[in-house]
């Protein structure tokens, strides 16, 4: 059941995939926790996650040491249903910057109401912040051949898509992205083929 994977610069780092390709991976379960772990051997940068649930809790667990700083650093993210719908999740993160400022924590549920789920996540950007300095809004609708979703974050940054399933592998799809006081703004609108 473990899973052993070499591909010289070619595996995420586990903590953050923007810290580094890894060589090596490893991957299984113990005592009905998934574990992993990656390694770049030249470097000595390694990664490490583990995940299960605990009395109804999902938790993962994620670290590397080597983050955006070059040290050390972990994650501990949880979620659990509430049923109905509801779904209740929270994060914490220690990463070596000296000054605490990438510290983030969250707290955050989401809801789904038949064919529509909304998500709102409360952001503590650094040790030194406050909740609510940072927050993320979603809405999401699938039903039929019809999926659309809307973002929404403290920056006004907004996200609308839109994609219709044609039949045989095809969609059709329109896509948004606003950021306000920026010039990273995108409109596409195209077809995807799968075959």
């Amino acid at each position: 059941g473990w899973t052993l994977t070499v591909d010289q610069a070619g595996i995420d780092n586990l903590f953050d995939d923007t810290d580094g390709a890894h060589d090596a991976s490893i991957a299984g379960t113990i005592a009905g926790w998934s574990v992993a772990m990656t390694t770049d051997q030249s470097a000595k940068h390694n990664s490490y996650s583990a995940s299960g649930t605990v009395a109804g809790v999902a938790l993962t667990f994620t670290g590397t040491n080597n983050d955006d700083n070059g040290g050390s650093a972990s994650k501990i993210a949880a979620s659990y249903a509430m049923g109905n719908g509801l779904t209740l999740k929270g994060s914490v993160e220690d990463e070596s910057k000296s000054d605490g400022s990438e510290d983030d924590s969250t707290l955050g549920f989401s809801y789904a109401m038949g064919d529509i789920t909304v998500g709102y996540t409360t952001i503590k950007p650094g040790s030194s912040k406050s909740f609510g300095d940072e927050w993320d809004f979603s809405a999401a609708y699938a039903s039929g051949a019809v999926a659309a979703s809307f973002a929404l974050d403290e920056a006004d940054a907004t996200t609308i898509i839109v994609d219709y399933d044609l039949g045989g592998g095809a969609s059709a799809f329109a896509a948004m992205h606003d950021k306000a006081g920026t010039g990273n703004d995108l409109t596409a609108i195209g077809l995807n083929f799968a075959f």
